[in-house]
């Protein structure tokens, strides 16, 4: 196997967070001990990325569109994107131009900081237990942040999980697993089956351990349940469908009236709210049952919906197949969400996409932009559940999750549902089937590449049928958090995108710009990139390589609020029926 040099923030994390509290002893060196119970959680409060590694898959997937390309009536726009980056995300190309907040750089470090916090913990923790002192709780929020945190750079760095023989060929990423001492380590990337096996051992020796006990706000840590959707999703992407169901089960529960109570109140957002900032705040509420696990992001991905910034949007076809199509149990709009627009030459947004400011300097306006994700909900992990029910060939079990699923966005003031007299939404196999036609619309019946990807996960057409309804609802449920490239990259799901009045390119099924790029400076210092075999129709973007240069540099981009509100005065976000 190569070895390559791996290019991480080493942390000062420990140092900048830690020694500036005035109850901590000090090394000589100004380093802080890491000594006691209390301590050890202060730190892992930092075991928490803050990027937002969903839009670089996002802007990759099917839900972006490049309004500069012609659209039904061949008018082209002249709009600027946000930064050169979404150029060459959009064209599967390299980043090369940017390491700002949303950039592969940008996810690289904030995950690898992320990790570099867990390994730090638990190097304390060991020392403490060695003195008799219980730490299972924090050593079971190390060990599944610091899998988490490799499972993000894997979907986003390397190519989907096959199986146990096929992941052996694709390059994998370095497992962190000690703190880092050296100034120049050298490390094995590995392959996609050492990566993942190495997550798995983290979570399961990771999830018994965990505790809500300790925890102020629970929703802003891997308390139980989160844990337990990680562990679905995680087992959904490695095609464990045993465990998905009962991790999943762990979470919702098998009372269908007991789950409802979980999912998200769409009440509230389609009832309730009036302005865009009311609707992201019961998106985001850590109150509600529906979310899991949520944490802050520095992101700029929001100001893309602004009209100067708007080359790249949830507009035209990306929005037509999902928000503003029918499906297999109600009519020609998705009556769910409530999709705010920024006029239709722009596009829309959902308001969990929306973004908090953090004011530096209140008297001149400026600070930072966040983004909030909702890493896990009941809602996704229970279409993890009807996916796995699925591959088992459960389909009556996955019909009713998926059933359940469309029930917690039945609002009866809309009447846009088809339900039946007791008021359960109306979703049958006949429904699944007539909607989910093979060689239908291929936005909700796309080939699927399962037995390419893996040669033995073998479908009958029936399961697919329940396939195409999941990952159509999967698509509507994760809008603008990128999960909806990995659904894409699970099944080898081909798509175009049109940059420009540039022929559309496809993205085929194995191809090697399915593993996001790695960034410039960590091929520079040695990591071996990502092969780059184009082999889809018509490549946009041109050349693929990655040469060396000079650094930028990777601060958050610190933007005024009157900027945002100049921005905002040229166009009305509206709520739409």
């Amino acid at each position: 196997m190569k070895h390559n040099t791996l290019y991480i923030f080493a942390l000062s994390l420990v140092m900048g967070l830690l020694s500036g509290c005035n109850f901590l002893d000090q090394n000589p060196d100004m380093r802080a001990s890491i000594d006691t119970k209390e301590k050890v959680r202060l730190l892992l409060v930092s075991a928490y990325t803050n990027a937002n590694a969903g839009t670089i898959c996002e802007f990759s997937s099917d839900n972006i569109i490049d309004n500069n390309s012609p659209d039904a009536y061949g008018h082209c726009n002249a709009l600027n994107p946000l930064d050169k980056m979404y150029d060459e995300i959009f064209a599967w190309q390299p980043v090369v131009s940017s390491e700002q907040q949303d950039s592969p750089t940008y996810i690289w470090d904030a995950c690898y900081s992320a990790i570099a916090a867990c390994n730090q913990a638990l190097l304390a923790i060991a020392e403490l237990e060695a003195k008799g002192i219980n730490m299972d709780a924090e050593k079971g929020e190390a060990l599944v942040s610091r899998a988490y945190h490799h499972f993000l750079l894997a979907t986003v760095f390397c190519q989907t999980w096959k199986d146990e023989t096929l992941s052996k060929q694709d390059s994998g990423i370095h497992y962190m697993t000690e703190p880092e001492t050296k100034v120049a380590p050298v490390y094995y990337r590995g392959t996609v089956y050492d990566t993942y096996k190495a997550i798995e051992a983290d979570l399961e020796a990771g999830l018994p351990l965990v505790d809500d006990g300790y925890y102020t706000v629970p929703k802003y840590h891997f308390n139980v349940k989160a844990a337990h959707a990680f562990a679905a999703r995680f087992y959904l992407y490695t095609r464990q469908w045993d465990k998905v169901i009962t991790h999943a089960n762990y979470v919702l529960g098998t009372d269908d009236a007991a789950t409802l109570g979980m999912l998200f109140d769409a009440r509230y957002t389609l009832v309730d709210c009036t302005d865009i900032n009311t609707e992201m705040n019961g998106w985001i509420d850590a109150k509600s049952p529906a979310n899991l696990l949520i944490y802050t992001t520095m992101s700029q991905a929001s100001y893309t919906v602004f009209s100067s910034y708007g080359r790249y949007q949830f507009n035209r076809d990306a929005r037509n197949y999902t928000t503003s199509a029918g499906g297999p149990c109600w009519g020609s709009r998705f009556p769910g969400f409530s999709v705010w627009s920024a006029g239709q030459e722009y596009g829309s947004l959902l308001a969990w996409f929306y973004y908090l400011f953090e004011y530096t300097d209140k008297v001149n306006g400026y600070g930072y932009i966040h983004g909030v994700t909702r890493a896990f909900t009941t809602n996704e992990t229970l279409l993890c559940r009807a996916e796995a029910k699925a591959n088992l060939n459960d389909l009556g079990g996955a019909i009713n999750d998926l059933r359940l699923w469309a029930q917690s966005y039945d609002v009866s003031e809309n009447n846009r549902m088809d339900t039946l007299p007791n008021g359960d939404v109306n979703l049958t196999q006949a429904k699944i089937r007539a909607f989910y036609a093979p060689g239908g619309n291929p936005n909700f019946v796309p080939v699927l590449h399962n037995t390419d990807i893996c040669p033995s996960w073998v479908l009958s057409a029936d399961q697919e049928r329940i396939i195409d309804c999941v990952l159509h609802f999967r698509r509507l449920e994760t809008i603008h958090t990128g999960l909806r490239w990995h659904d894409l990259k699970r099944y080898g799901i081909e798509i175009e995108h049109r940059q420009g009045t540039t022929p559309a390119s496809t993205l085929i099924w194995n191809d090697d710009r399915r593993a996001i790029q790695l960034p410039k400076k960590v091929i520079i210092a040695g990591m071996s990139a990502n092969p780059r075999v184009i082999l889809g129709p018509n490549a946009i973007g041109g050349s693929d390589n990655v040469s060396a240069g000079t650094n930028i540099g990777g601060e958050p981009v610190k933007t005024s609020i009157l900027e945002a509100k100049t921005l905002g005065a040229q166009i009305t976000l509206v709520q739409e029926d």
